[in-house]
């Protein structure tokens, strides 16, 4: 889509874009309103480049799918949350650190806009261009990558909105969007897959494939890690990377998978709950997990390595939720939970018995 002088509207200054991100949340005073209309009024493109951008950018909230039992979720998830181990951080709050960003306020969403704006041509134009003719193809290999306990919001050219979840990486090779949809996952992301049967879209997590038969789904997982996924709607076939046809199983909505790297993979159909979804709202859950996951996951929400005294300590098992504690709540909570001790020396934390084990 052009604007009357035939050319894309360029993406607006850092300023404006803050002020767009606010008009997008419902969040602009009056004044700023009237100021945003009449720039938007100055040149038709910018009107529409802005529609189209809201319309692709949407809302990428958990939505359960109609057969699943939430009630019952909820009762499986509060009966977890209701036993002795597990260590509820919910009043507690670090003055001295920083807490991590929530995700998906209203804000987000409008932040997502402005990141898309400043991002360069190439996303601003796939958001014009989406609402006519054919999707473009990504012409360059693109990486995106968040933080440990960040996470982002990604537009990729055929209209799938992806959450990448924190301390993830999602790589879209050369020519994405054009015969193939293939992204490689490092890490935890949601997808919602814009469905097309001649370009089935695929994620490629730790030697597994996971292609999309029209989905909204979750994949955790990569290298020598497990994979795990989460089907919220639609349905998705999981199998190894190479593996001959016939050999991939379906999850359909409320069906979730455990993939280790060796073995054949766990299916337990209709099981998804909230808490399978807790990290798209900012929480990490902790159900019964070993030590060993458990320290993925710190060091992928908090960009901690923890490490063992013994082997053992690894297949200890924690039940727990946290929010918005700091590093060093979380780990005073799991010595605690597990009575052992942990000592932190800046980003490595080693966990060693007690006296008394």
């Amino acid at each position: 889509m052009t604007n009357e002088t035939g050319q894309l509207p360029p993406p607006p200054e850092p300023e404006l874009s803050e002020a767009l991100a606010r008009y997008l949340a419902g969040e602009s005073p009056p004044e700023e309103i009237a100021s945003l209309e009449a720039w938007l009024d100055e040149e038709p493109g910018r009107r529409r480049a802005l529609e189209a951008l809201d319309a692709a950018l949407g809302s990428l909230r958990y939505r359960a799918p109609a057969d699943l039992d939430v009630e019952s979720a909820l009762a499986r998830v509060s009966a977890r949350l209701d036993e002795p181990e597990v260590v509820p951080l919910g009043a507690r709050r670090a003055l001295q650190e920083p807490r991590r960003p929530r995700t998906y306020t209203t804000f987000m969403r409008a932040a997502a806009a402005v990141a898309v704006l400043l991002g360069g041509a190439l996303v601003w134009r796939t958001a014009v261009e989406r609402r006519g003719g054919d999707v473009p193809a990504v012409a360059a290999a693109l990486e995106f990558e968040t933080a440990p306990g960040q996470s982002d919001t990604i537009l990729l050219a055929d209209g799938t909105r992806v959450l990448l979840g924190p301390g993830s990486r999602l790589a879209a090779p050369e020519g994405y969007g054009g015969d193939a949809r293939e992204v490689r996952l490092a890490g935890l992301a949601l997808f919602e897959v814009v469905h097309d049967e001649a370009r089935p879209f695929v994620v490629q997590a730790g030697g597994v494939n996971v292609r999309d038969l029209g989905t909204v789904f979750t994949v955790s997982g990569g290298d020598a890690e497990e994979v795990r996924v989460v089907v919220t709607e639609g349905t998705v076939a999981v199998g190894r990377a190479g593996a001959p046809a016939g050999g991939e199983v379906t999850l359909a909505a409320g069906d979730k998978a455990l993939l280790p790297p060796d073995g054949e993979p766990a299916v337990e159909r209709g099981a998804v709950t909230e808490a399978d979804l807790a990290w798209t709202t900012g929480r990490l859950v902790l159900d019964d997990q070993p030590m060993a996951r458990v320290a993925v996951e710190l060091f992928r929400w908090y960009g901690i390595e923890l490490r063992f005294a013994q082997p053992e300590l690894a297949e200890e098992r924690l039940t727990a939720v946290f929010e918005d504690e700091s590093a060093d709540e979380v780990l005073d909570a799991i010595a605690l939970s597990l009575g052992v001790e942990i000592e932190r020396s800046g980003e490595l934390a080693l966990v060693t018995p007690t006296r008394e084990r």
